[in-house]
């Protein structure tokens, strides 16, 4: 299971509608292509777009390319993954709130607690596992590759979206809720998510003495709008889930947060644009559910939609 639970953290980025950040440096001013699709046909009177996001934000990704501003200025109404007005981002806390009468300490053992105290003085050496205790270990797993960046403060695109949207008065919609999506992770047992976190730590420590940023890899694909390149990072994901002994559970991980997603955001997709044929519509979901096979395009084309990139 090497490298399998950052592999999925950073596959989130790609296909989960969580707020991460980043701080690191990036160039040029902008993506060098869009990940930007145009969606006709199905007696559409009006195109509307399907724009692949990065759950984080820098610099180069929060500046649109001027193709992918161009759609989101023409279009009427904007739908993210997930709501992300500040009401619906405080209502997500208590659902990530352990409910088993133990703390996250008491769940992991000593040995971890150790590992996860080691990890946490890496990244701030006022941190410790203190904070953390009333947490569900799959949020911890989870937040871990990121927090350092995530404590920069830094909003991520997705809500940078929203948050443009609403002033410039669009509508806005979500395809999922919240709690849909963090209800996936209930269905790890608790052993499950303490392997997560177990195989978390491990990486980071091999990732930070080998010199490696595997989120600037990420986001060096991302701004690079280079659809295979992309596609890569996602399949050594996917790749990696399927590895080792625990591969069972990485495969299970990637069914339940990407292919399953792409039949049902693809559905809810389908529903929006017959509801609103004469309306140019945004779709701004992460990257990877468009660029898999078949993913969200796929499943719109069988549904007798025409998906035209656009990549300048």
């Amino acid at each position: 299971m090497k490298q399998l639970l950052l592999k999925w953290t950073l596959a989130l980025l790609l296909t989960a509608g969580g707020v991460a950040s980043s701080t690191v440096a990036a160039e040029p001013a902008h993506p060098v292509k869009p990940l930007l699709w145009k969606v006709e046909g199905n007696d559409l009177q009006a195109p509307s777009y399907l724009f692949g996001t990065i759950h984080l934000s820098v610099k180069v990704v929060g500046n649109l390319h001027p193709a992918a501003e161009k759609a989101f200025q023409a279009s009427a109404a904007v739908y993210t993954e997930i709501p992300l007005d500040p009401e619906s981002q405080l209502a997500l806390m208590p659902l990530m709130i352990r409910k088993d009468e133990k703390t996250l300490n008491d769940s992991i053992g000593v040995k971890l607690v150790k590992e996860l105290n080691d990890e946490l003085k890496q990244i701030n050496a006022q941190l410790d596992s203190t904070p953390f205790q009333t947490l569900k270990t799959w949020g911890v797993a989870m937040a871990l590759p990121l927090l350092k960046l995530q404590l920069s403060g830094e909003k991520g695109l997705d809500a940078t979206l929203w948050e443009r949207a609403t002033r410039e008065k669009k509508t806005l919609g979500a395809l999922e809720t919240a709690a849909s999506q963090l209800k996936l992770f209930e269905d790890f047992t608790e052993a499950e998510q303490v392997i997560m976190l177990e195989e978390t730590l491990k990486l980071l420590r091999e990732d930070r003495e080998a010199g490696r940023d595997s989120v600037a890899e990420l986001i060096a694909a991302y701004t690079s709008g280079d659809e295979k390149k992309v596609l890569n990072e996602l399949t050594k994901a996917m790749e990696k889930s399927a590895e080792g002994p625990n591969g069972k559970l990485g495969e299970r991980f990637m069914k339940s947060f990407l292919t399953d997603r792409d039949v049902t955001l693809a559905a809810t997709i389908a529903e929006k644009l017959r509801a609103a044929p004469d309306k140019i519509q945004f779709f701004a979901v992460g990257a990877a559910h468009f660029v898999g096979d078949p993913g969200i395009r796929g499943a719109l084309t069988a549904k007798g939609y025409r998906i035209t990139p656009i990549t300048e």
